[in-house]
């Protein structure tokens, strides 16, 4: 009855309008309050103390000689086969976290509750069997939050077998602490005292671990050039495409792209060409002039964060177009590389001016891929933690 009532109410303009700007304003008050508050505080511990007190003897995983045994605890089978897990299969010997059913991940169904005990147990089990079969792993990689998963589990994880304990927070900007779930904060602050590392894709959010006293670094997001490349075999039949659900700011700039003449092919969750099978995402965005990105977080419109896009976008080779955020300066040489816009009218405005200028639209599409193919891969990202870890246990 409730459920239905939402999805009426849901359906009315004005209330969903104003309900989207209650959530938009709640998101940033709980952002500034928290970096306020973490502001006053002092840095507890530098990144270089990491490992350095650990007394487990898994030293062999921070050789270069040596595959690691890794385990990798997904969420979204899309994103992680989008080259996540393919990376670590290629550094080490990879295993990750199925369900009791079998189906990939931990976005467990049910509620809260039920989802994050049923995970907790289930990773209790698989750790037991592999420790069984003699395959503990020497690392566990996982990309969650304490509303997931019982985060005392990690604990217990690293004292029973020595794994080391790392977490990727793709969210932290409006995820960080999050709500409740049995009486704990669900976000990825509820996992702090059981991670060896944090890795964080905001970077202000690193000094917030330091000062609670977990060693973090800025870990962006990236792409496999494997799967996102240029087809230059195939014609470039789009002006522009987006992929992403439909709602706030991305509406109005798409339905703002249409009503200017410009051809556009949206896809996901509202949109009416709906959602489009994910790996059929490679060859759209390489078939597009211009890959659009929209930045924002939920239904704020300045409120940004870093986004999957503003990797697989540049590294499909065809010229990415994307909000405004200031975390892209340091990946990219915006404008030469990648183009960003400040509104939805600039938006259009960028639109028109690259599909009028060929050549120049072609240059940053190309400069955009030899910077992500350069700097911004899995593989890189990787390799990177792995040679941290080395470098701040030597």
């Amino acid at each position: 009855m409730l459920l239905a009532l939402k999805q009426q109410l849901r359906r009315v303009s004005w209330f969903y309008d104003l309900n989207a700007r209650w959530k938009a304003a709640a998101t940033k008050r709980e952002y500034a309050a928290t970096a306020l508050q973490y502001g006053r505080k002092a840095i507890r511990v530098r990144r270089n103390e990491l490992l350095v007190a650990r007394p487990d003897g898994r030293r062999e995983i921070l050789t270069e000689q040596y595959r690691p045994r890794i385990f990798f605890l997904g969420t979204d089978e899309a994103q992680d086969r989008s080259g996540i897990l393919q990376a670590l299969d290629r550094i080490g010997v990879l295993t990750y976290f199925t369900r009791s059913d079998g189906c990939y991940g931990h976005n467990h169904p049910g509620s809260e509750v039920v989802r994050r005990r049923a995970n907790t147990e289930r990773l209790r089990a698989i750790f037991a069997d592999l420790y069984t079969q003699g395959t503990t792993p020497d690392i566990l990689i996982a990309q969650t939050w304490a509303s997931f998963i019982d985060s005392k589990i990690f604990g217990e994880i690293r004292e029973r077998y020595g794994t080391l304990i790392v977490n990727i927070a793709m969210d932290d900007r409006h995820q960080y602490r999050g709500h409740k779930v049995d009486g704990e904060w669900g976000g990825t602050y509820g996992l702090i005292p059981y991670l060896d590392l944090a890795l964080t894709a905001a970077p202000e959010c690193v000094e917030w671990y330091l000062k609670e006293g977990c060693p973090a670094m800025f870990f962006p997001e990236a792409s496999d050039p494997e799967i996102f490349h240029p087809i230059p075999e195939l014609p470039k039949i789009h002006d522009v495409v987006f992929v992403g659900a439909r709602y706030g700011i991305r509406e109005r700039i798409v339905t703002a792209l249409l009503k200017a003449g410009i051809h556009v092919m949206a896809y996901g969750s509202g949109w009416e060409s709906g959602r489009i099978p994910n790996e059929k995402v490679p060859q759209l965005f390489a078939q597009a002039r211009i890959v659009l990105g929209v930045s924002a977080i939920g239904h704020c419109e300045n409120f940004v964060a870093l986004k999957m896009r503003d990797f697989d976008g540049p590294m499909s080779g065809s010229c990415y177009l994307t909000q405004n955020n200031p975390d892209l300066y340091d990946l990219y040489k915006v404008g030469q590389e990648i183009v960003t816009y400040q509104n939805v009218e600039e938006c259009v405005k960028k639109v028109h001016y690259l599909l009028a200028h060929e050549r120049e639209c072609k240059s940053i599409g190309r400069a955009g891929r030899i910077r992500a193919e350069c700097d911004h891969t899995w593989d890189k990202r990787f390799r990177s933690l792995f040679v941290t870890l080395r470098e701040t246990s030597a």
